[in-house]
């Protein structure tokens, strides 16, 4: 028994139609569907030419007998609705029957597909929408689908087709909606004959969010709401405030994509007073509501749906998403939602940095502003910010405080450096992550020590103080020393070999006594003044670090950046 119905035209009337192929992502949009709705567990897709030359999809569905393949092509054939009360209760993919009439019109079109109950299928060759050529086959059950060189005869419709690069993403960006919201099926994806996605069933929806996307799944969080007439599940992500990547918005109701500007409001809604920048908002929200609270019959590409719930949802939605930015900062909805509050900075790394201000005048008005500033400051440092210092080949406006900290100003930025932390990584770098240049002493220095080593110590010391740089020689129980690192002056290269000859026995870690050595007596100290171009010179050897942020051995911050945005807002 024949599927697939022509409707009539009272039902055709009733169904909200229009041209459903823009372009190559809307044809392979309409076969994955006709594929999901035919039950398939395993479909292949093989574009060529970002889909002008071939969009193929080959899948093990239910398949077509010969007359449903037949039927298949004509406008409003379909087996998805038989009657005008089918249209508000849908819950297939497609409904219309117009995908593959309209698709036979502009391609060159074959259908390879059988049934379970056909001993034979049918490969029909199609053009200008009328079958010109049939051949019974041998085949498995399911369905393949070739469309080929899509707008062949519309000059002007296949000019307006974009780039292949355009063309491409568009086409992956159907094909990731549809793996989003249909899990439970393995896709193979083929671009110019290289597989470019292998989508297994057993990966979870986090999982396949954060590898399509390039996300971090630590910076995404779940809610899972169930109400009697829908279930909602949302993946969001919590954004750095200074990030500038664009975030992924997807909606998906009843496990199909749609636009929703209602929800879309709603959601972004909820971060306010959190950040600033809405567009690095990434949300995935999956609702699952019976399909009789849903009105698809709105939009030729159901792109927009008219739902019942919508208010209700998009609340709920809001409220959850809110609940868990406060839990996540540790701020009151007291404090959230008090109209002289104002959030001014998150910084997702650290949360003792997040704070508030108070804009109406009080007694601890002071003491908010202090901690502002010490709070205000950004430790994820930019690396955009970083590297406009670093571009400076002279830091005119710079000065330092307390003979302890430097501080450099551009037109958007201040640098904050604290001076012995920065001169300790420098150090640390030229010993251990760089090639130790040294310089030679005219004249071999006497090294006298305070107390008597075996001679094994004696020689494990030189040894080892030769691979950072130390030219030491023993001659008649007497230490000389022939060079030093350029790092260090003499004096202080003196000092260090002495203090490591003075320390070190065979259980001691020699290069920890050595890093010691070398920061006591560093010439760079907090107390230390610092003339211009002695700062000049630390801040660059600073930026030439491959780590400028924190120090090796205990991890602390060297520098800092406040960004234009602090002074605004303390001065608002």
């Amino acid at each position: 028994m024949n599927k697939i119905k022509i409707l009539s035209k009272y039902i055709v009337n009733q169904i909200a139609a229009g041209e459903v192929i823009e372009r190559p992502s809307s044809v392979l949009r309409e076969l994955l569907e006709n594929s999901i709705d035919a039950n398939a567990k395993n479909i292949d897709i093989f574009i060529k030419d970002s889909g002008k030359t071939l969009i193929q999809l080959v899948d093990d569905g239910d398949g077509m007998n010969i007359n449903d393949a037949k039927i298949s092509i004509k406008k409003y054939a379909t087996s998805k609705i038989k009657n005008i009360e089918d249209i508000y209760n849908i819950s297939t993919k497609g409904f219309r029957g117009e995908a593959l009439a309209a698709i036979s019109l502009i391609s060159q079109l074959e259908i390879q597909t059988k049934d379970k109950n056909s001993a034979l299928g049918i490969h029909l060759f199609i053009e200008n929408g009328k079958i010109n050529k049939e051949i019974p086959l041998y085949m498995m059950k399911g369905t393949r689908v070739s469309v080929k060189n899509i707008f062949h005869g519309f000059p002007a419709r296949r000019a307006y087709l974009r780039s292949s690069q355009i063309e491409f993403r568009n086409i992956v960006n159907e094909f990731y909606k549809i793996i989003l919201s249909h899990r439970n099926i393995k896709y193979r994806f083929y671009h110019n004959d290289k597989i470019y996605f292998f989508i297994d069933k057993n990966i979870s929806l986090k999982e396949r969010i954060t590898k399509i996307f390039n996300f971090k799944k630590n910076n995404f969080k779940s809610i899972f709401i169930k109400k009697d007439k829908f279930f909602i599940n949302v993946i969001f992500n919590i954004p750095n405030r200074f990030s500038y990547k664009k975030g992924i918005q997807l909606i998906i109701v009843n496990k199909r994509s749609i636009k929703n500007y209602f929800l879309h409001k709603k959601i972004v809604s909820a971060y306010n007073r959190f950040f600033k920048n809405f567009h690095t908002i990434s949300y995935f929200v999956f609702i699952e509501i019976d399909p009789k609270l849903v009105n698809w019959n709105i939009h030729p590409a159901k792109k927009e749906v008219q739902i019942e719930e919508e208010n209700n949802i998009g609340n709920i939605i809001h409220k959850n998403i809110k609940t868990l930015l406060l839990d996540q900062y540790f701020v009151t909805k007291e404090e959230l939602y008090n109209k002289n509050i104002e959030y001014l900075s998150v910084s997702e790394k650290n949360k003792d940095y997040n704070f508030l201000i108070k804009k109406k005048s009080s007694k601890d008005e002071i003491n908010q502003l202090e901690n502002l500033l010490k709070n205000a400051i950004n430790k994820s440092n930019r690396e955009n910010d970083i590297l406009n210092f670093y571009q400076k080949k002279n830091f005119k406006n710079i000065f330092q405080i307390n003979n302890k900290y430097i501080i450099v100003i551009n037109n958007d930025n201040c640098l904050l450096i604290d001076q012995y932390r920065a001169y300790k990584n420098i150090l640390f770098e030229s010993f251990f992550k760089r090639k130790i240049e040294t310089a030679k002493i005219s004249y071999p220095i006497e090294i006298k020590f305070l107390q008597k080593k075996e001679k094994i110590i004696i020689y494990d010391i030189i040894k080892y103080l030769k691979s950072m740089g130390f030219y030491l020689y023993d001659c008649n129980q007497k230490i000389y020393l022939y060079s030093f690192p350029k790092k260090l002056t003499k004096y202080i290269s003196i000092k260090v070999v002495k203090n490591i000859f003075c320390k070190y026995n065979e259980n001691n870690n020699k290069e920890k006594i050595f890093i010691n050595s070398i920061f006591q007596f560093s010439s760079i100290k907090y107390g230390v003044k610092l003339c211009k171009k002695k700062m000049n010179s630390l801040v660059k050897e600073l930026f030439f670090c491959e780590n400028p942020n924190y120090t090796y051995t205990s991890g602390s911050q060297i520098l800092f950046i406040i960004n234009k945005d602090f002074f605004e807002k303390i001065f608002e």
